[in-house]
């Protein structure tokens, strides 16, 4: 029975003449605007996260580079021994003669390890 009154509406409404109301047509409006409002949120979200990212990268390159650089000049220091580097899951050994570069790079210390054996 309840079908049979569904379908009987359907048929109606599509049948129907008239258009929407003024109420719908607002309603509609509104939830789009809605969903405009969130996706310039959501573009203005992922710009920020990949500025930051661009510049944490950029930062970490830099840094990198600075301690190569630093590493092949004058400033490197060699010994022989053991440097063991450990840290969540990561356990390392160099054994030998190891040269080392210690700077301060954005106020932190910094080590730089290389084994003259490999060069």
């Amino acid at each position: 029975m309840i079908r049979k009154e569904m379908k009987t509406k359907i048929v109606n409404k599509l049948g129907s003449r008239s258009g929407e109301s003024i109420s719908e047509t607002l309603v509609a409006l509104l939830i789009s605007a809605l969903a405009l409002v969130m996706l310039a949120g959501v573009i203005a979200s992922s710009a920020r996260i990949v500025t930051k990212s661009r510049d944490s990268m950029k930062t970490y390159y830099n840094n990198c580079n600075q301690m190569v650089l630093m590493s092949a000049g004058a400033g490197s220091t060699g010994s022989t021994g053991k440097v063991s580097i450990s840290g969540t899951g990561i356990v390392t050994d160099i054994s030998g003669n190891v040269s080392y570069i210690q700077a301060q790079i954005d106020d932190k210390d910094v080590y730089y390890y290389r084994s003259k054996d490999s060069e």
